[in-house]
C-alpha cells in the first residue's frame, strides 16, 4: 500500500438506503465487512479486528429521483495479493462486478451494491511504474490481468473479510460542472489536479493519484443531492493540523459552503449538495 504524503485522511462514508438489512448482508456478504455498532438510525459497518469504520448506512424512505452524488467509494487494499484474494472470493460466490480495471497507478475492481451505489475495491501499483509527468500523474483504463491476480492469492476461504489495514482510498462523485466542482475541492484542502478529461478530473493532496475525482457522465440535468434521498448522505475527511483546519473552515466560508463550524468539526456542503464532515484529530 503507498504511504502517500497528504494533509487529510479520508474516513467514513455514509449511504442512505432504503432496504437497510439486504444491504447489510450486502455488504457483509460481497465486501467482507463487520456490523461494528448498530442504532435507531443506521448501521457502522467495518474491520472488527481493528473496529475501524468505512461504510455507514442509514434508512430512508424510497425516492426514484435522479440527483447527482455518489459514482464510487474507493477502498484500497494493502497489496496484490489482497485483491487476488478478493477476486478469488468474487467468482468463487459468483458476486456480479460491473467492471475492473489497470489505471497504471492501481488495479481495480468495480461493483454496486444493491440499490446501484458505486463501489471500488483497488490495491496501488508500485510508485515506480507510475506515469508521472511534472506534478501530474497520467491515468489509463486497461485490461485487468485477472489471471496474474488470482496467481498472486494467498488465501481462499467461504469466511472472507477484508484484510485488517484496508482504508477509505478516494472518492468518486458524479457532478453537473466537473470544473466548478474540482475546483471547490482543490480550493477546498488546497489540492492540485493530477489528470483531467473534457469529462472528469483526478485531484490529490501530496503525491497521491487521487483523493477525490469528479465526472459528468450522467449530464447535466440531475438535481442536487438532499439528505433525504437515497445515495451518498456525507463523508469524513480528517486533518491533523490546526493551522490547516482553520484554513479549510475560511475557505469553505469563502467558498460559501459553509454549514456549521466548532473548534473540532466542519460540516461543509459542495456544490452538488454533498455534505463534506471535516474534523480536527490529534496527532
Amino acid at each position: 500500500m503507498y504511504q502517500y504524503q497528504s494533509k487529510i485522511r479520508l474516513d467514513l462514508v455514509t449511504l442512505n438506503v432504503v432496504n437497510i438489512d439486504l444491504e447489510t448482508q450486502y455488504y457483509q456478504k460481497v465486501l467482507g465487512l463487520d456490523v461494528l455498532s448498530q442504532d435507531e438510525r443506521g448501521v457502522d459497518l467495518g474491520i472488527k479486528e481493528s473496529q475501524v469504520k468505512l461504510i455507514r448506512l442509514e434508512k430512508v424512505k424510497s425516492d426514484d429521483t435522479k440527483t447527482y452524488g455518489l459514482y464510487h467509494l474507493a477502498l484500497v487494499l494493502p497489496t496484490r495479493s489482497d485483491l487476488g484474494n478478493f477476486l478469488t472470493h468474487l467468482l468463487e460466490n459468483e458476486f456480479p462486478v460491473v467492471g475492473a480495471a489497470n489505471h497504471g497507478y492501481s488495479e481495480a475492481i468495480y461493483l454496486e451494491d444493491l440499490e446501484g451505489n458505486g463501489i471500488e475495491i483497488y490495491q496501488d501499483n508500485d510508485e515506480k511504474v507510475w506515469n508521472r509527468q511534472a506534478d501530474k500523474i497520467i491515468g489509463m483504463t486497461e485490461t485487468l490481468d485477472a489471471d496474474s491476480l488470482l496467481a498472486d492469492a494467498t488465501d481462499s476461504n467461504k469466511n472472507y473479510k477484508l484484510p485488517v489495514l484496508t482504508r477509505m482510498g478516494h472518492i468518486h462523485l458524479s457532478v453537473a460542472d466537473v470544473v466548478e466542482e474540482s475546483n471547490f475541492y482543490q480550493k477546498l484542502f488546497e489540492m492540485t489536479e493530477k489528470f483531467a478529461i473534457n469529462s472528469a478530473s483526478w485531484i490529490s493532496s501530496g503525491n497521491y493519484h487521487h483523493h477525490f475525482a469528479f465526472n459528468n457522465w450522467t449530464g447535466t440535468k440531475l438535481n442536487n443531492h438532499t439528505t433525504d434521498l437515497p445515495g451518498l448522505l456525507e463523508f469524513l475527511v480528517y486533518v491533523n493540523d490546526k493551522d490547516y483546519f482553520n484554513q479549510i473552515k475560511e475557505q469553505a466560508k469563502q467558498l460559501k459552503g459553509l454549514q456549521t463550524a466548532d473548534e473540532e468539526k466542519l460540516i461543509i456542503e459542495d456544490r452538488s449538495g454533498n455534505e463534506i464532515i471535516v474534523k480536527l484529530e490529534e496527532k
